[in-house]
């Protein structure tokens, strides 16, 4: 939002925002509030769709929603103005009527343009009586001719999840996995990938081709840190959570950020200078299976204990599956943690997710043989990897940080103490 102040008159512009590096435009899917409606600082006011996600857009300012710019279903650029805020009874600005020069499209407009996304059905189109659903959900019952108003949601807010659609299907497979057509007279198949696909083989292809990628590894002992866990955990039983690795490698990393010495990792490259965030919101890695992967952040993570970071973790991911992510939670990411681990993976590299300047890629925890005073022992050790921005920082400071969150995790009583 833009607030626009005219000799004592303010108006707010709501303005369509920009969830994430590589977004250029997104759909208004439908609006929360009406004109005359009074909006609260906070209020979610409409849902706007990405290619991953349908996210609320939540209002800056309080005030009454004065004017609304574009229609439900229209797909606009990024910073087009939406919506107007103002008070009640003030003028608005006449020269607020410019927009940029891009015009918005219909969702007719834009399946002409793309024949193989699928425009939405009567029984789904946004309006008044929207049903409240995410667009796999929307994607899948438009394949399947299932009526979304006949669907219970069981996600947040009797959202209609994937797996609300699919109770009513015998069909177990998701729409957003790649379909294959029938098989040409040579024998090659056509795949067509789903919109969060396409979105992810351009921000990879643009990160690879814009950054110059470096990595270093360490095996770091996990035995006193999976210690730790156990002990912790022991003690949360009466309560409805339980830490994991990942939580307690994602504390380790806000510690180590936290630290003036390695603000380099906590900002994005700026063509002559660096932009430092002020706050450490930790990207984590969710993988949405057939649906493809996204990178929400915990916020704050300077803030949170591990207890609380690891209860902010497991709610992220659920709002995450359920596509009820916040705005922020979406776009605010200034460094990510990749893990897996759970997959048996030995260890690996990862694509830093733009305009991070890193991103730290986990195997799993196992146990190896090590060298400990002379003597060969058993050790539960895992493999990290620190993918850098060589235009941030270079390998002795990539180094240093990687040893400190190695020193943190092999002395886990630090990550209990808020340094």
């Amino acid at each position: 939002m833009r607030v626009i102040d005219r000799g004592g008159s303010m108006a707010i512009t709501v303005i369509m925002p920009q969830m994430g590096y590589d977004m250029h435009e997104g759909r208004l899917v439908k609006w929360l509030k009406q004109e005359g409606d009074n909006i609260a600082r906070g209020e979610d006011i409409a849902e706007i769709e990405t290619d991953k996600a349908v996210i609320p857009v939540p209002a800056t300012e309080g005030g009454v929603l004065r004017q609304v710019r574009v229609e439900e279903g229209t797909t606009v650029p990024v910073g087009h103005i939406i919506a107007i805020i103002a008070g009640a009874e003030e003028e608005i600005p006449a020269d607020l009527a410019a927009q940029p020069q891009q015009a918005p499209t219909t969702d007719k407009e834009a399946t002409a343009e793309k024949p193989d996304i699928p425009s939405p059905s009567p029984t789904q189109k946004s309006g008044a009586n929207t049903v409240r659903s995410s667009p796999l959900a929307r994607r899948l019952a438009q394949e399947r001719g299932i009526d979304l108003s006949t669907v219970t949601g069981t996600g947040p807010r009797g959202r209609i999840t994937e797996k609300d659609v699919l109770a009513l299907s015998d069909v177990t497979t998701s729409p957003d996995t790649p379909s294959v057509q029938e098989a040409t007279a040579t024998g090659t198949n056509v795949i067509h990938l789903s919109r969060m696909r396409q979105a992810i083989a351009r921000l990879t292809t643009r990160s690879k081709q814009e950054i110059p990628h470096f990595y270093v590894t360490a095996e770091i002992d996990m035995s006193a840190a999976m210690t730790l866990r156990s002990q912790i955990n022991s003690s949360l039983q009466s309560q409805d959570i339980r830490v994991s690795v990942n939580d307690i490698i994602v504390k380790a990393c806000a510690l180590t950020l936290s630290q003036p010495r390695f603000s380099a990792f906590n900002a994005s490259f700026g063509g002559d200078k660096l932009e430092v965030h002020s706050q450490i919101n930790i990207g984590i890695a969710i993988d949405l299976e057939d649906r493809g992967l996204i990178i929400p952040a915990v916020l704050g993570c300077e803030n949170l204990s591990l207890v609380d970071l690891s209860r902010n973790s497991k709610a992220l991911m659920e709002r995450a599956k359920s596509d009820d992510l916040q705005a922020e939670e979406y776009s605010a990411t200034t460094f990510t943690v990749s893990n897996l681990g759970m997959f048996d993976v030995h260890s690996f590299v990862a694509i830093i997710y733009p305009p991070n300047s890193a991103v730290l890629a986990l195997g799993q925890v196992k146990e190896r043989p090590a060298v400990k005073n002379g003597q060969v022992v058993v050790s539960q050790t895992m493999f990290a990897t620190l993918s850098t921005d060589h235009r941030v920082a270079d390998g002795a400071a990539a180094a240093r940080f990687l040893a400190e969150i190695k020193r943190l995790l092999e002395a886990p009583a630090n990550l209990l103490i808020q340094q």
